[in-house]
């Protein structure tokens, strides 16, 4: 049923409890490519997602979603020749983004980190883009701009209103619907810049499990994918968690345990406390942990290290960075 009308594909997500049905890869990628075009009513926008969000995707289903939204993104993209794809779409709660100071260590040794994400305007989190130029990486203004920022400092920050404005444009009905849609998954997912590898974290339960079987269709790039701090790529030490690595179509599941300690709220987001925490002048356990966590998973997967091994290295990494510049800077 690929390339039928819109309202056949309502029909089958929204048929009733007996009726209804999922979508099969090509009708997924049809409904999406339509979706991403608005060659159809707002209306059937609405419904086609909120049916989506009642009964949640399948893989076969993201899979097309995905290929659509590929499909769309400039071909520039792949030509930043990224070593690692990091999306930032949670925004924090409780803590500080941390885990942008191991996406600056990786930057530090050579990687190019190609950091993406969104924020929705009413949701009162505090972004990765909210603080990533007081960090010292420019927050790109085109794909142009992306490519100068990873030349020069080994990282850029691409917002989705960028390099995939009709995906942000349905992130952002967030707005009118006061519920998310299945776009923060796809964003996710997106790994607009090619890159080999791709860190993903994920905020509800067994959507971990969900993003690796995705992952496991994608034999291009290896994939992590975890629960991490509100939903962010950053381990949190509080809590056990399970890291899940995606390499030529295949998962492991390695258990990462819970730390010692206990991590009180931040009681302001202030970015010059992460600053102070580079600098060495502020003692901050959650972020220490978290920074070191973070990195090890991340050299698990690009560097193919065991636990120990990535632990130690991410320590040494911490231990060795150049306290007085930026986080982010251009002497790499």
């Amino acid at each position: 049923m690929s390339n039928a009308p819109f309202s056949e594909y309502i029909k089958a997500l929204g048929k009733g409890q007996r009726g209804a049905r999922h979508l099969t890869q090509a009708e997924a990628f049809d409904a999406f490519s339509q979706l991403l075009n608005q060659s159809i009513a707002p209306e059937q926008a609405g419904a086609f997602l909120m049916l989506l969000r009642m009964q949640e995707e399948s893989v076969e289903e993201l899979c097309g979603f995905i290929a659509a939204c590929r499909g769309k993104l400039p071909i520039e993209l792949s030509a930043m020749q990224a070593s690692v794809d990091i999306g930032c779409y949670a925004g924090k709660r409780r803590q500080l983004p941390w885990y942008l100071l191991s996406a600056a260590l990786l930057a530090s040794v050579g990687y190019r980190v190609c950091l993406h994400g969104a924020s929705e305007p009413g949701s009162k989190r505090f972004y990765a883009s909210h603080a990533l130029a007081e960090l010292g990486l420019p927050l790109a203004t085109s794909v142009q701009h992306a490519q100068q920022t990873m030349d020069s400092m080994n990282a850029c920050y691409l917002d989705l209103g960028i390099a995939l404005p009709e995906l942000d444009r349905i992130i952002k009905l967030r707005e009118l619907f006061g519920l998310r849609s299945c776009a923060n998954t796809l964003a996710r997912l997106l790994n607009p810049s090619s890159a080999p590898f791709a860190v993903q974290g994920v905020y509800h339960t067994h959507l971990d499990e969900r993003h690796a079987k995705v992952n496991e269709t994608f034999l291009q790039q290896q994939s992590l994918v975890f629960r991490g701090d509100g939903g962010d790529p950053e381990v949190n030490r509080d809590r056990p968690t399970d890291l899940y690595y995606t390499h030529s179509g295949v998962t492991t599941k390695l258990a990462l345990p819970e730390a010692d300690g206990w991590a009180m709220k931040e009681r302001e987001f202030s970015v010059e406390t992460m600053l102070a925490v580079w600098r060495g002048d502020l003692e901050h356990g959650y972020a220490q942990q978290a920074v070191i966590a973070s990195l090890a998973v991340y050299l698990m997967l690009l560097e193919k290290l065991s636990q120990q091994e990535a632990q130690q290295r991410a320590t040494e990494l911490w231990q060795l960075r150049h306290k007085q510049a930026l986080p982010f800077h251009s002497e790499h």
